[in-house]
């Protein structure tokens, strides 16, 4: 009975400090380190992408 209140009691503690870190404010981004994006142009982000060896990201959506 003892190990069970153990638990019970680490386990309520452990909720406790999740739901803690979950609510609190995300870190201030610093500037700058926002992702860049490049739109309706696709051979300036094609060719910025080959530059800095990176892959392309394309972000789409319809109205509907």
């Amino acid at each position: 009975m003892r190990i069970a209140r153990t638990v019970a009691a680490t386990l309520a503690m452990a909720s406790v400090a999740v739901l803690v870190t979950s609510c609190a404010a995300p870190p201030a981004m610093k500037r700058g380190s926002v992702l860049p994006f490049v739109e309706d142009d696709y051979a300036r982000a094609l060719g910025e992408a080959r530059a800095r060896k990176l892959p392309i990201f394309a972000d789409a959506w319809a109205p509907w």
